[in-house]
């Protein structure tokens, strides 16, 4: 799979149904994607392979953390399997769209390996906090 990357604004129906940008719908493969609100800013849907890679660790640290049982369950409990129809639109349920605040439009984001889905104005906002250790992420990341 390439990476995902870029930024898209959709308009979201009356039924809860968004278009795929072309460039993510060409990016993820044919199988069902999961989609789920594991931050509260917003949701993320990730392409199969990557969520076989997150359904590993999530096996993992249950075994190996009794105690982080409830996380467990508040993260799986939100993820629902989606298919895109034939005009490559999703329909995300009504109580995922209240959970991240998504109401007339959606900002699908490429963050690599999943597409996260926000309220434009929450993204911006958050684009606009800076964290002291930015500068060092980036040269450790581009040198």
């Amino acid at each position: 799979m390439s990476g995902l990357l870029g930024r898209h604004e959709f308009q979201i129906d009356a039924t809860g149904r968004v278009s795929l940008p072309s460039a993510f719908r060409r990016a993820v493969s044919a199988d069902p994607l999961v989609l789920l609100q594991w931050q509260t800013t917003h949701l993320d849907l990730f392409p199969r392979d990557t969520w076989t890679e997150i359904h590993r660790n999530l096996l993992a640290h249950r075994k190996a953390r009794k105690d982080r049982g409830a996380y467990l369950r508040r993260v799986t409990s939100s993820a629902v399997e989606i298919e895109p129809d034939a005009h490559g639109r999703i329909r995300i349920p009504g109580w995922l769209l209240d959970r991240a605040g998504l109401k007339d439009t959606v900002l699908f984001v490429g963050a690599l390996d999943r597409i996260e889905l926000w309220h434009p104005e929450r993204f911006d906002s958050h684009l606009s906090e800076r964290d002291g250790d930015d500068d060092d992420f980036a040269a450790q990341i581009f040198g």
